[in-house]
């Protein structure tokens, strides 16, 4: 999986376009240092007609061109979700939002600079209703409408990282960082706005403790080996700032650690990924603190001590099991995560995520994608025990199915089904159907 800092290379996606050199070892490490993947050049974009090309807009009229030629990229998407709990869970309702995204990356060298600088930014705007909270779920039905911040009509800029190429070998990176542009997969990731939709499918929720932010600031570096990083850390600052600078309480509340192994690995010539991760904090939370990536239960946070050790550690791997001898940037594959933490003041002891995703095995689809996920939690024995006299709280598991339809390069339509048994005692298991659709500029 590679998950933070596997870019492109594992997507089948061919390297950034360049002539600078070595430009080509930027774009790796822009990988490497993870939180932004860079398509190739823009040849992609344009093509002959609607039919054809992968961004809507296409050329712009040489715009993207001659961008790309100065050393700039600029790309953006919307994507749409009419989703909701048609039986179970705590409210049975239908949502409807959407959110867009707008990136720019910039090659310093090509823009007058040093060279192995980049540059990049993720903006984003959050609109209307979600799911979110309707299922009685630790884990967010719905990753793309969480955040910059849940509920509300919100633009942010979550992302300013700079990124430096010190050698072929090492490449750091330091800014103000949003945490799941980063976390990649073959299988599994997406933001909840390519693959699946769920937030335990797109991150594991179980990080979200002692990472504690989707957004901030941060610095890291990656080691690499080949087209591929081997061991990245970063440190971070344990607080989410997806609409502030984060300067004004920079490090008060404490410190964050995460780091990953990543091992390639290849089984009958087919690739895959061997990868260890562990994160660490000192900020003082309790159980029902905001966890980033988890639903936290509504009770009395009064009945729980703040803890300032927060841990986790967690093994994962992905591996293809067919890959397209016509065409190798198509295949499927399994993919599993397994985690544990302390947990208190995390409120999942341990969890395990495992599926099965890809292109599509219909040969005349040769763009649309699906994948098939289980997820379980084993809740926290602390908050069961605690919150035991005002709030059941138990295990929780769920099942994501979706097929994800290229109608044009451009434009997906993915409808998505979700049966969730929810931590929450007091809600029935809930069945949840929803349909998003996702248009690239």
């Amino acid at each position: 999986m590679g998950g933070v800092v596997i870019g492109c290379l594992l997507l089948g996606s061919d390297a950034l376009c360049a002539d600078s050199v070595p430009f080509e070892s930027v774009d790796l490490a822009l990988q490497a240092s993870a939180w932004q993947v860079v398509p190739c050049g823009y040849e992609d974009c344009l093509g002959d007609g609607l039919s054809e090309r992968t961004a809507l807009l296409g050329d712009l009229g040489g715009l993207r061109t001659s961008l790309g030629e100065s050393g700039i990229r600029f790309d953006a998407s919307s994507t749409l979700y009419y989703q909701g709990v048609v039986r179970g869970g705590i409210d049975e309702a239908v949502q409807f939002g959407g959110r867009n995204d707008y990136y720019l990356t910039m090659d310093a060298h090509k823009l007058g600079l040093w060279n192995g600088l980049l540059i990049d930014l993720h903006g984003e705007t959050r609109y209307g209703e979600s799911v979110n909270g309707q299922a009685g779920t630790l884990s967010p039905p719905n990753l793309g409408l969480l955040f910059p911040l849940q509920d509300e009509t919100i633009t942010a800029l979550t992302q300013v990282k700079f990124t430096q190429i010190l050698s072929e070998n090492l490449a750091v990176f330091a800014g103000k960082i949003n945490l799941v542009d980063g976390y990649l997969n073959p299988f599994a990731a997406g933001k909840g706005q390519t693959q699946f939709v769920n937030t335990a499918f797109c991150i594991p929720p179980i990080l979200g403790r002692p990472l504690s932010a989707y957004s901030t600031l941060g610095a890291g570096f990656a080691v690499m080996r080949g087209p591929e990083p081997i061991f990245t850390m970063m440190v971070i600052d344990p607080v989410n700032n997806p609409t502030t600078s984060g300067f004004e309480q920079f490090f008060e509340n404490g410190v964050a650690l995460f780091g990953e192994v990543n091992i390639p690995v290849t089984i009958a010539g087919r690739p895959g990924h061997q990868d260890f991760y562990f994160a660490w904090s000192n900020r003082s939370v309790t159980a029902l603190d905001d966890a980033v990536f988890v639903d936290t239960p509504d009770g009395p946070a009064v009945l729980f001590a703040e803890v300032s050790n927060s841990w986790m550690l967690m093994y994962a791997f992905d591996q293809y099991l067919l890959v397209d001898p016509c065409n190798p940037q198509r295949g499927w594959g399994v993919f599993g995560q397994f985690a544990i933490s302390d947990g208190n003041p995390n409120p999942i002891r341990w969890s395990a995520t495992v599926g099965v995703g890809g292109s599509s095995p219909l040969s005349s689809r040769p763009l649309d994608t699906f994948g098939v996920g289980y997820y379980f939690f084993q809740t926290s024995t602390e908050l069961k025990d605690t919150l035991a006299p005002v709030l059941p709280v138990g295990n929780e598991q769920g099942v994501e199915l979706y097929y994800n339809v290229a109608v044009t390069p451009w434009c997906h339509v993915t409808p998505n089904v979700q049966v969730l048994e929810p931590s929450n005692q007091a809600a029935n298991t809930a069945t949840l159907i929803g349909i998003r659709t996702r248009i690239d500029y």
